[in-house]
């Protein structure tokens, strides 16, 4: 595992929009991509370096935290997470239908109104000690409800018939 110095490395974005890095020893590395080492967990710490050749993924080097970066490169690295970790937020339940094992749920989020299909609720439907959930439809795509305490009472009871 290498860390990058936050205050020894570059981070600049070419005119098409694509990521290029210098570590601490002067090395640049362009096309660079951004992981999450804890995706569901750790929004802002150990953020990994990365680029992309063929299907596999080379690590440059793992960031530690992004607020330590200057303001105009921390921005850049969440931009790309923002791109990678398109999770769009449920603010309101208007049905969820339940037929042949599957659920459809009828939803809208921070990005529009969403129709998506859920077949096990108990493989894709994780909760997490924040009182949010994360729900992985059965397209892979993942949304996420920030508060469950804070749903409408509709939305919970919509919810809840198919949690409970």
């Amino acid at each position: 595992m290498y860390i990058l110095d936050s205050k020894k490395i570059k981070i600049e974005k070419s005119e098409k929009n694509r990521l290029s890095l210098t570590t601490q020893d002067g090395k640049t590395y362009k096309n660079v991509n951004f992981l999450l080492l804890f995706p569901f967990t750790d929004l802002e710490n150990h953020v990994s370096a990365v680029i992309r050749k063929g299907a596999e993924y080379t690590e440059i080097g793992i960031i530690r935290h992004l607020k330590s970066l200057p303001k105009t490169m921390s921005q850049y690295v969440r931009e790309d997470l923002k791109l990678r970790y398109f999770v769009p937020e449920i603010i309101e339940i208007n049905s969820i239908t339940t037929r042949y094992w599957f659920h459809k749920f009828d939803v809208k989020t921070d990005r529009g109104n969403k129709i998506f299909y859920l077949r096990n609720v108990r493989e894709n439907v994780r909760f997490k000690a924040d009182s949010s959930i994360v729900i992985t439809d059965m397209e892979k795509c993942r949304y996420k409800i920030p508060d469950y305490d804070n749903l409408s009472a509709k939305t919970r009871a919509e919810l809840d018939r198919i949690l409970l």
